[in-house]
């Protein structure tokens, strides 16, 4: 029983620590580029010594992807919420929108100023990676659903427009000087979508 203890304890101060670490780099990126950061100002912004930080990431790209991996269990939740909703089955492939849309609103400030920094080809790519891997299985389900073994497009080809498409309404959104609040950007993106979804699942 001590030894749970005292695993519990030191995985709370791991958390912590990540947790420090990665607030520290996105409060400096709202500062300056991010390319200028040094893993020494991250340091001295967390109060964290350099072998600890050692211990948990090679570099700040590292510390920096490691923001992404909550990402996924945010979409997974999305999807599960949506499935609940009325409408037409395959608005589910898509559930996800509004979520994302209200989730970077959140950081808007720190996105923004990694879109414009040699970090932005990483942000984008874990982005698209994080959505492909929920829309693509969505779109699997529903062919499951109707019993389809063929698709006017393939699944791969489908999810990878649907998520490209998002991503470009994402980076508009976000360099837009009055950008329109969350839900009203995501009925725009169902707007340019829903009837390439329909076309295949109507």
């Amino acid at each position: 029983m001590r030894g749970l203890v005292t695993e519990k304890t030191l995985d709370r101060r791991v958390q912590r620590t990540r947790r420090l670490l990665h607030q520290a780099l996105m409060s400096l990126s709202l500062e300056k580029k991010y390319e200028s950061i040094t893993v020494q100002e991250i340091l001295d912004r967390a109060d964290v010594g350099r072998s600890t930080f050692y211990m948990h990431f090679q570099d700040k790209d590292e510390l920096l992807v490691s923001g992404f991996q909550h990402l996924q269990s945010l979409l997974k939740s999305a999807q599960a919420v949506s499935a609940a909703l009325p409408g037409k089955s395959y608005e589910r492939i898509i559930g996800f929108s509004l979520a994302m849309f209200e989730h970077v609103v959140e950081y808007r400030g720190v996105i923004r100023a990694l879109l414009g920094s040699n970090a932005e080809a990483v942000v984008r790519r874990h982005i698209h990676s994080a959505l492909i891997a929920v829309s693509g299985q969505e779109v699997k389900m529903e062919l499951q659903r109707r019993k389809r073994g063929n698709c006017p497009v393939s699944p791969e080809l489908l999810a990878h427009f649907l998520v490209s498409t998002y991503i470009s309404v994402l980076t508009w959104w976000l360099k837009s000087k009055n950008p329109v609040p969350p839900k009203d950007i995501d009925v725009a993106y169902r707007h340019l979508v829903l009837p390439c979804l329909a076309s295949i699942f109507g």
